[in-house]
């Protein structure tokens, strides 16, 4: 099995501890986590833009898919990932 194949078969939280620890064999996460449903990026905007943020995205959901809206200071998303950490 090669490395890559062997990533592919990992859960997210796995290839997250991976990511965070610098793994040189992960260079870029797409195809990864099969049978996940989505792959996120973080956005962090100034708290007196959030909201507007958050109307922009709900105003187009198709290429800016809102999963999660934090609160000033919050380190996690726990309806999206458990034990995650987003600084």
């Amino acid at each position: 099995m090669a490395v890559s194949d062997h990533l592919k078969l990992l859960g997210p939280a796995d290839l997250r501890l991976l990511i965070r620890n610098e793994d040189s064999r992960i260079t870029n996460t797409s195809g990864l986590a099969n049978g996940k449903k989505r792959q996120a990026n973080v956005v962090i905007v100034p708290k007196h833009l959030a909201k507007d943020f958050e109307v922009f995205c709900r105003s187009n959901p198709a290429p800016l898919p809102l999963l999660y809206c934090s609160q000033p200071g919050e380190t996690s998303c726990p309806p999206l990932a458990k034990d995650a950490d987003i600084r």
